[in-house]
């Protein structure tokens, strides 16, 4: 402990992030509408991806998240998938804390969701140029190794759901979107680099609830940042990602709340896609997720959204190139306990139809959708 005065104690490692962050902190603090859009404006659109260079870990947070998903039924199109399994972690060595998190949404199967924070570093043999994560905890056991390049293993077991596997994980070429174009974003609470891989195969086998699955062509995601970052300021996203025979796209937005400094609601994002081999760059004001019906949720004090317009991207004549109707097919809902504001946090298997330049496209896929405001 360091004691600053009779009244005042401040636990060593919390002294240690400070004095090692102290400038990032600094930015953070004075962080405001005018710096975020002039970050966000300055962000270059790309006609091919960047693959990050920063896949192992670093700093003095990670952030991670790895999906799955597959069809029931050996079904190996990425049209008929039904079912998704998610964990996602916050991982803060100096500060002495872990957060994970998990749940298994399907059509078919019993869906579930679990979450537990730890006054420790719940993972070991971490590296700076591989994705290497390996957790052991009595709820889950994960192992998780490789690079883009060259692929990645995941054997995973979640006791709390009943679902386990052990899987490869192919990246498809272009498949990558990293955020801002590998630059550090620095807005009211978070500081962060990061990136999404939302384009990757999987093959191997799975068993949930006591069924063996022999998984072909499923697909996956891995989300991974380093830096500084909360959902404190954040007023709500969707993060979807949709799988069609030909490609895949992967669009998030996020909207951020100023109002405690008088500057209203931010809003950001960025998405990409590919179809038939060529990738697309989508930034901010090139594409919506507009919510168009709501339901009753009964684990929530709020409507939630059940149907959505999706629209990316113009072509020549500024029509959209990417047009969709989606509807939810299942979901899974609960409160967060991660801020001082309740976020309600609901995860979808999403069903899309519609075009892509003007031709007809149906697929499926996944959208996490966190609010802090209620839906009346």
């Amino acid at each position: 402990m360091i004691v600053l005065s009779n009244e005042v104690v401040i636990p060593k490692t919390k002294l240690t992030f400070f004095l090692k962050n102290i400038t990032t902190l600094i930015k953070l603090k004075r962080s405001n509408r005018k710096s975020i859009e002039k970050f966000i404006k300055t962000n270059k659109y790309l006609d091919a991806p960047i693959i990050p260079s920063f896949e192992g870990t670093g700093g003095p947070m990670e952030e991670g998240m790895i999906y799955i998903m597959f069809n029931s039924e050996n079904n190996s199109s990425p049209s008929s998938i039904d079912s998704v399994f998610r964990i996602f972690w916050v991982n803060a060595p100096i500060l002495r804390f872990s957060f994970f998190d998990s749940f298994f949404i399907s059509e078919k199967f019993k869906s579930g969701q679990w979450s537990r924070d730890y006054p420790h570093s719940i993972f070991q043999n971490l590296s700076k140029d591989r994705f290497h994560q390996e957790v052991s905890i009595d709820e889950c056991h994960i192992l998780m190794d490789g690079t883009w390049n060259k692929g990645y293993e995941f054997k995973f077991s979640d006791n709390l759901n009943n679902i386990s596997g052990q899987l490869i994980f192919d990246p498809i070429e272009k498949g990558v979107l990293t955020y801002f174009n590998g630059r550090k974003a620095i807005v009211r609470s978070m500081a962060q680099k990061f990136y999404d891989m939302f384009a990757i195969r999987i093959n191997g086998e799975i068993e949930v609830q006591g069924k063996k699955i022999q998984v072909k062509d499923g697909r996956a995601i891995i989300e991974h940042g380093l830096g500084i970052f909360s959902g404190f300021y954040i007023y709500d996203w969707r993060w979807l990602n949709l799988q069609f025979p030909d490609g895949v796209f992967h669009l998030f937005y996020n909207s951020f709340t100023l109002e405690d400094i008088g500057e209203g609601i931010l809003e950001s994002g960025e998405g990409a896609g590919v179809m038939n081999g060529q990738w697309f760059h989508f930034q901010p004001k090139t594409f919506k997720i507009d919510e168009i019906a709501y339901e009753e949720d009964e684990k929530l004090p709020t409507k939630v959204p059940v149907e959505w317009r999706v629209t990316a991207g113009k072509d020549s004549n500024g029509n959209s190139m990417l047009d969709l109707r989606m509807k939810k097919t299942a979901h899974l809902s609960w409160i967060g306990a991660n801020s001082e504001i309740e976020e309600y946090v609901t995860n979808y298997i999403v069903q899309a139809e519609g075009t892509w330049e003007g031709k007809h496209i149906k697929g499926k896929g996944t959208m996490e959708n966190m609010m802090h405001h209620k839906i009346e």
